[in-house]
């Protein structure tokens, strides 16, 4: 992995932990994600019209990937809203960043996707999948499968499916767009993010807006809140880094990786702003989490 891609990435978890701390502040209902999706396609429409990316020129697999990457999100964004109302963010984030990192390394070795990562980087993102499961404990006595199956399960393997799905797929339609999309990078990446947000958001909108609750929880946020509006624009800003870094990597599974450095921020915004709980557990967890970072950044 390149150093424009760490920055890259670096930038983006700044972002990332911000939006996720605005939703777990409000409380958010899956209507709450949707006015999120919408503020986020209005932000990048105007740029991806703009940005040169000649859609008809691409084949139908992008579309179809495209698709794949949007229900993705989708799907992940329905897990979240579920578990970010049944648990603390110091739980429900960890737990649904960690998943995905396994899950994406996983599948990108069964397909043959990217360059198949060594041992010592597959060693690292092992310890930072411990390190993810340790943040959510009260104490070490609490590692056990009881400490984790609890109502906000699953919502969160809900939410990791649906990151593991989007990751591939965005990675893949990107290949796509250098090869036949006729523009730059970064026009490239707010083009295709404009076309994924649409989906997104008709995937969320098909879900909610049959739902009376869902729909009187959208009525009431829609000109009542500014948090969507503003978790909307650090979300777009956020992912359209990460498809950018995904274009200096031999293989999607580092960014993945290297996106769970929001994990550390994530759980200091629960601590000292929503003041959550800080346990030795926790610290040891950021710990690992670093320490799986180094070592999958020796050989990526």
């Amino acid at each position: 992995m390149t150093w424009i891609a760490f920055f890259l990435i670096l930038a983006s978890v700044v972002l990332h932990a911000g939006w996720h701390f605005l939703s777990k502040s409000r409380q958010p209902t899956c209507a709450f994600f949707l006015l999120v999706s919408a503020s986020d396609f209005l932000f990048t429409l105007p740029f991806a019209l703009h940005s040169g990316l000649e859609l008809t020129n691409l084949p139908p697999r992008f579309y179809w990937l495209a698709l794949g990457g949007g229900l993705s999100g989708t799907l992940c964004d329905l897990g979240l809203s579920t578990a970010y109302r049944k648990a603390e963010v110091s739980l429900a984030y960890p737990l649904a960043r960690a998943l995905p990192v396994l899950f994406t390394a996983a599948l990108t070795i069964a397909l043959g996707l990217g360059a198949r990562p060594g041992p010592l980087a597959l060693t690292g993102m092992v310890v930072l999948f411990a390190g993810c499961l340790l943040m959510p404990l009260v104490r070490f006595s609490d590692f056990r499968p009881a400490s984790y199956w609890n109502p906000a399960l699953g919502g969160i393997l809900i939410a990791a499916l649906g990151t593991t799905g989007y990751t591939i797929f965005d990675s893949q339609a990107l290949k796509l767009v250098a090869q036949y999309g006729n523009t730059s990078e970064l026009g490239g990446a707010i083009g295709y993010m404009a076309l994924r947000e649409s989906i997104l958001f008709s995937g969320l909108a098909l879900y909610i807006l049959p739902q009376r609750n869902q729909r009187s929880c959208f009525t009431r946020a829609l000109f009542r809140q500014w948090h969507p509006y503003l978790a909307g624009v650090f979300a777009a800003l956020a992912y359209v880094l990460i498809l950018l870094a995904m274009r200096q990597v031999t293989n999607v599974s580092y960014v993945q990786a290297f996106r769970q450095l929001s994990l550390p921020l994530g759980v200091l915004l629960g601590v000292l702003i929503l003041k959550e709980r800080c346990t030795l557990s926790k610290l040891l967890g950021m710990c690992l989490v670093v320490a799986g970072l180094i070592l999958t950044a020796l050989k990526s």
